[in-house]
């Protein structure tokens, strides 16, 4: 009988922690998303409607944006210091997915493997694990293998947004199918509709060619 009791009292603090974890990713997602969605809001009134006036405010968001990315990173991180949780609800684990996301190329790529656990094991879309992926080979410059990462700069004085260069081309639906996403041409579709801002997609364009077309914007 005691040791039954032990067993359920241990059970209690556990539930109470996981409510008490549950609250706490709570509030770090409506912190993420808050900031970005004013940062979106000034970005698009900057660089879509040309309102320079608000370009001030926007660097101001964007400095905001990466503090509060810190504060949530050392969150989540507390969080993982004994491995992935059990028994989160699902806005947390995709909250630890988010913050992983928006975290810089050395921790993306230290949590890799959590992320990849809780797509395993259903805790998150599998498109959430190919999302993470893609972003770590742009960011280490490799072409990236789901077509889910674009590269924003400007041509001939007009803003496009392109996908960056995938790994191969001929399966790349196929690939994006498997997890989950579209064909990439409604990728790109969607891209410009939601964003004002065109999305081009050139399956021949390499790493090195997308970077010598930024690299000739950037030194105009």
């Amino acid at each position: 009988m005691k040791k039954f009791l032990s067993i359920l009292g241990v059970l209690f603090v556990a539930c109470g922690t996981t409510k008490t974890t549950d609250k706490i990713l709570s509030e770090v997602w409506e912190k993420d998303q808050a900031i970005r969605v004013q940062m979106l809001k000034l970005n698009t009134a900057v660089i879509v409607e040309g309102r320079t006036e608000l370009i001030d405010s926007l660097v101001f968001v964007s400095e905001e944006v990466e503090r509060i990315d810190d504060e949530n990173l050392a969150i989540v991180e507390d969080v993982l210091q004994q491995g992935l949780p059990v028994g989160l609800s699902a806005d947390s684990y995709n909250t630890i997915w988010i913050v992983i996301d928006h975290a810089s190329t050395e921790k993306q790529e230290q949590y890799l493997p959590i992320v990849e656990q809780m797509s395993a094991e259903g805790l998150i879309p599998i498109d959430k694990h190919a999302i993470l992926l893609d972003r770590v080979a742009m960011r280490r410059n490799r072409p990236q293998r789901y077509g889910s990462q674009v590269l924003q700069f400007g041509v001939s004085g007009d803003l496009k947004s392109y996908v960056w260069p995938v790994e191969n081309p001929m399966v790349l639906d196929s690939l994006r199918s498997s997890v989950g996403m579209g064909p990439i041409a409604d990728y790109v579709n969607q891209i410009t509709e939601t964003t004002g801002i065109e999305a081009i997609y050139n399956p021949d364009i390499t790493v090195d060619e997308i970077n010598k077309m930024r690299d000739a914007v950037e030194a105009l």
